[in-house]
């Protein structure tokens, strides 16, 4: 005759589990969503982007001498961006270098000011505008 309790022992040991994942699961959730002004900047630290800013514009003129980027922000306003060789530069999918990005380019930029207002890039990403199957009319601007 076989005995049961090896049986009994990993569903108790699975139902233990599992209500760990979900207890770890609903505090991370409420640790998200009780932070007051700010509920995403908990995932902003878990990916180093702690006490980042950022911009969203096109790209007005690009300065290869000093690697710096002007970027024209929806507001009228511009925005300076300076690049180095920790700033990653992607567009889609693909990692591109500062030489690949084109004035008109459309671009989102995360990093960290400085006392002059200036963004050091973290992260650049070229937006990426997918074309409309035919016969969906005029794509529209970003």
């Amino acid at each position: 005759m076989q005995t049961k309790w090896p049986r009994i022992v990993l569903i108790v040991l699975g139902a233990v589990l599992a209500l760990c994942l979900l207890l770890g699961a609903g505090i991370f959730v409420v640790r998200l969503s009780h932070r007051p002004g700010r509920p995403m900047e908990l995932l902003w630290q878990m990916f180093g982007l702690n006490n980042g800013h950022g911009a969203v514009g096109s790209i007005q003129s690009i300065d290869s001498q000093t690697q710096a980027v002007t970027l024209h922000l929806r507001d009228g306003t511009t925005q300076l961006v300076l690049v180095n060789k920790d700033t990653r530069i992607e567009k889609g999918r693909t990692r591109i270098t500062l030489s690949d990005l084109k004035a008109g380019d459309r671009v989102t930029v995360i990093g960290t000011p400085d006392n002059q207002g200036r963004i050091t890039a973290r992260w650049i990403r070229v937006l990426v505008q997918s074309p409309l199957p035919p016969g969906q009319g005029t794509p529209t601007p970003i």
